[in-house]
């Protein structure tokens, strides 16, 4: 199995187009068409990770955090150089993964038990575009499974949308102009409408293009302020029955395996039971006004001190690293359906728990 193949796979699943604008995801050490046979899921590209994914006879490491951040001016690092020189390609989905339709958030969120209720931010790297295309009425329906096939018409948990409406047009053919039709007034048509994904929209322009029968047609697109809703960072839940804050908290460092967590009262009492609970795996400081105007209790990760203090509602910060651990069995079922082997850094094999004395 090439490199590549591995890429075309994530994009069904957590597209490159959906990372945030500062972030870096893809392929990031390696190339497309080194063959591959077994990957080393694991949260970060240590030395540590490294050695392992050696070790067990890996080729290729996806990984949750990016090994390469910022700007680099020059291959000097020991681990760069060590993953070249065993052809170890580095794959890394990290803002991409976290506001994917099956998201760090929704395995977060299955991980403790929680019943998704909707996204808690519309944030994403995605745009959503309206496109309109012009055809005559015989044609409607193959041009539209194109743009479907290629696509387009997927709101939330919908797909295949679009409108059509009857329009009347005209031309005038120019020389060497081949036109479908031979009258050039009154025309009758159907203007065909379409919301698309930013990431999507080349490969559905260009399916367009090839579905349709006139030689040069109509087809308009524009950028909307709206987001697609099957898309965001964090989400909200709830639990089959109303807890307390005290169980839940209780709950969520079992399931998590976490060492110890941190929960914060905001002034209420560890016995008042919450309906409604906003989570977010990973640094989730940003997300807490939205978290205070959609739940009774936002859990996360790396909260500071600051956030704390201002915060409305309680608070359970169980760390940035167990709360995005449990996506990397995600990512195993993901490489078992494309049919490459893989190992799972264990969680206690991980650079954070293993590093860290709790005192």
């Amino acid at each position: 199995m090439k490199v590549s193949q591995v890429l075309a796979h994530i994009e069904s699943f957590a597209p490159l187009g959906l990372a945030l604008s500062w972030d870096n995801v893809g392929l990031l050490i390696g190339d497309r068409d080194w063959e591959v046979n077994k990957a080393y899921i694991c949260l970060d590209v240590t030395p540590n990770a490294v050695t392992q994914a050696i070790t067990v006879g890996c080729n290729i490491i996806i990984s949750h955090h990016p090994l390469i951040f910022r700007p680099i001016k020059g291959i000097t690092n020991p681990l760069y150089i060590k993953l070249i020189q065993h052809n170890i390609a580095v794959i890394c989905l990290h803002t991409n993964l976290d506001v994917a339709k099956v998201s760090v958030n929704h395995i977060l969120a299955q991980k403790l038990g929680l019943e998704v209720l909707f996204p808690l931010s519309e944030e994403s790297g995605a745009g959503s575009h309206r496109i309109v295309v012009y055809c005559p009425p015989e044609e409607a329906e193959r041009i539209s499974e194109a743009a479907w096939e290629a696509g387009a018409g997927e709101i939330g948990n919908y797909k295949r949308c679009g409108t059509r409406h009857e329009v009347s047009g005209y031309f005038q053919a120019g020389n060497g102009s081949k036109p479908y039709l031979a009258n050039a007034d009154g025309i009758r048509e159907l203007a065909l409408e379409f919301i698309c994904d930013s990431m999507f929209l080349p490969t559905v322009l260009n399916a367009i293009h090839q579905a349709h029968p006139y030689e040069t047609p109509l087809i308009l697109h524009q950028p909307l302020t709206n987001h697609n809703p099957a898309y965001g960072l964090g989400l909200v839940g709830k639990f089959p029955s109303n807890l307390s804050l005290a169980e839940i908290a209780q709950l969520t460092k079992k399931k998590l395996a976490c060492s110890q967590l941190k929960l914060w009262l905001a002034g209420s009492k560890a016995e008042d039971r919450i309906e409604r609970i906003a989570i977010c795996g990973g640094a989730g400081g940003s997300l807490l006004s939205a978290a205070e105007a959609k739940a009774q209790l936002y859990i996360s990760g790396d909260i500071s001190y600051h956030n704390f203090m201002e915060s409305r509602i309680p608070i359970i910060d169980a760390g940035h690293f167990y709360t995005e651990y449990p996506v990397l069995d995600y990512l195993a079922e993901q490489l078992a359906a494309l049919g490459l082997a893989y190992e799972v850094m264990p969680l206690s094999r991980h650079d954070y728990p293993l590093n860290m004395l709790i005192l």
